[in-house]
């Protein structure tokens, strides 16, 4: 009677934990053999064989895994496993030539010019069926000849897919993205487990290889997120706390790149910084077009102009982003964190006038009514937001009407509220300036 697969993990990781690696391989190429499909049983072989002494069989399965992975157009999970040939033999050259391979496949994928590539070749012939018992009768050299044969054997391979545009790293050069692929923190988790949590500070990204995670804010699920999804990398930029909780939904593989890690490679590879600014900047230019109501009112391709107009600014908490007195230096917009909209009344004290988040906009007044500020805009976290400096201000208000009116309505709105606010005691000309 064949042994189940549950059976037959429990049995490997039983060896694996006793430090039995020999007896580990024979659990685990049958499991390869009755599951070709199960890639973590195949990794875990190759591992095992590594730590059995057979570092070239392991460094076989990996080259065929990764192989078949880029064939069938999964850029990611082939990352994963070139990044764990590499880790224990970095100067590898089949990995490192397959890496090469697999970023001019992702470029060209995210270009739209990649061509269809050759059939993989047919399997020469078939390792048949293994079974744990018999390669436990075996010698071990034989057990890791065989082990290796089974791991290396795949299913019949179909036509080649095409693969989607990796993430994040897409318009890496080819040595920037190697060294970045070095850098990577390959993980896996469980249903339950809490990759992110809302409220902590951010000290790293992920990227997301297989499975599923919930998103939620507070109490609320606001959506499910799958292979391919770059998550906290606002928060590695910015140094803000995380906005969102991320839990596992389903067994997950992902990267993990921490802040000293991209700080490692920004000393060698500069781009590397480069692309994950403009990728932060597209995601937030992307969530305000969604949020703000700068932008509601527009089609499309008005907004998309108008955003290109402004620039990305991190700005740290206490800082007073403007000041009373002082004319407005641009057109915010908060992407994430939060700032705090303050005056004095007529007896000097300092009165909160709003609390402003992400979507919001200030500095519209002081640019509209072209007069000094009358309040403050000081920062209570770190701010990520984009900004329209004023010299560019008169412009874009030419350019787009709708944006004039929009602002000179909602600047009108800000001064009566904050007239009441400060109290009626207080003469405030309408044309005196507070910024919100």
């Amino acid at each position: 009677m064949a042994t189940s697969s549950p059976d037959l993990w429990a049995q490997a990781q039983r060896c694996i934990t006793d430090n039995k690696p020999k007896e580990a391989i024979c659990y685990l190429a049958e499991l390869v053999s009755t599951a070709p499909a199960d890639r973590n049983a195949r990794m875990s072989l190759a591992m095992a064989l590594g730590d059995a002494g057979s570092p070239a069989g392991a460094l076989k399965i990996m080259r065929v895994q990764a192989e078949r992975l880029v064939h069938e157009g999964y850029l990611l999970p082939a990352i994963a496993v070139i990044q764990q040939g590499l880790a224990r033999s970095p100067g590898e050259k089949g990995l490192t030539t397959l890496l090469d391979r697999l970023h001019v496949r992702g470029a060209h994928a995210k270009a739209g010019t990649l061509a269809v590539p050759p059939p993989l070749p047919p399997k020469k012939k078939d390792a048949g069926a293994a079974n744990a018992a018999e390669l436990l009768r075996m010698p071990v050299e034989e057990r890791v000849a065989k082990a290796t044969e089974i791991g290396c054997e795949m299913p019949t391979a179909g036509p080649a897919a095409k693969p989607v545009p990796l993430p994040l790293f897409g318009e890496l050069d080819a040595e920037a993205f190697k060294a970045t692929v070095k850098q990577l923190h390959y993980k896996r988790a469980t249903p339950g487990t809490k990759l992110l949590e809302e409220g902590a500070i951010g000290d790293s990204l992920i990227i997301l290889i297989s499975g599923h995670v919930a998103v939620s804010k507070g109490q609320t699920v606001v959506g499910q997120l799958q292979s391919g999804a770059v998550i906290g990398e606002m928060a590695l930029i910015t140094r803000a706390p995380r906005s969102a909780t991320v839990t596992v939904s389903e067994p997950v593989e992902y990267f993990e790149l921490s802040r000293s890690d991209v700080a490692a490679l920004t000393q060698t590879q500069p781009k590397v910084m480069q692309e994950l600014a403009a990728y932060c900047r597209g995601r937030l230019l992307m969530n305000l077009l969604r949020t703000s109501p700068v932008f509601s009112h527009f089609d499309e391709p008005t907004r998309m102009s108008l955003l290109q107009r402004f620039r990305t600014t991190t700005i740290q908490p206490g800082d007073q982003v403007i000041t009373a007195g002082q004319q407005g230096e641009g057109l915010y917009v908060i992407a994430t964190g939060k700032a705090q909209v303050q005056a004095r009344d007529a007896a000097g004290k300092a009165v909160l006038l709003a609390t402003l988040g992400p979507g919001d906009v200030f500095g519209e007044i002081s640019l509209v009514k072209r007069r000094p500020a009358t309040a403050d805009v000081i920062a209570t976290d770190t701010l990520g937001a984009i900004v329209l400096p004023a010299a560019d201000f008169q412009k874009v208000l030419n350019d787009f009407p709708e944006v004039h009116k929009f602002l000179d309505n909602l600047s009108d709105k800000r001064i009566a509220a904050s007239r009441d606010l400060v109290g009626d005691d207080v003469v405030i000309d309408p044309d005196d300036i507070v910024v919100l």
